[in-house]
């Protein structure tokens, strides 16, 4: 399970999910341990419109990103990302 936007883990959609998808993208930062989650606007892939698409949701603009947003859950959409990893959905 992940929540769809949350790129960096911390259980929030905000952003910082922007920021490091964007260093993910452009300056080899870390990658997300969920790629579907940080396919903000569930194309099946992970580039720039991704923070952009986050952004506008966060800012309002564009509404909420497609399921699994606020809440945890498994991704509807058939592709071929994975999510090895969304620490925010582990359950303690």
């Amino acid at each position: 399970d992940f929540r769809r936007g949350d790129a960096n883990g911390d259980g929030t959609n905000d952003i910082s999910d922007a920021i490091f998808t964007l260093r993910a993208v452009f300056a080899l930062g870390p990658q997300s341990s969920c790629q579907d989650a940080a396919d903000a606007n569930d194309d099946g892939l992970v580039d720039v419109s991704d923070a952009v698409r986050g952004l506008l949701s966060v800012f309002g603009s564009q509404g909420p990103l497609a399921a699994p947003y606020l809440t945890c859950g498994s991704d509807p959409t058939a592709d071929s990302l994975d999510c090895a990893s969304a620490p925010s959905c582990i359950a303690n």
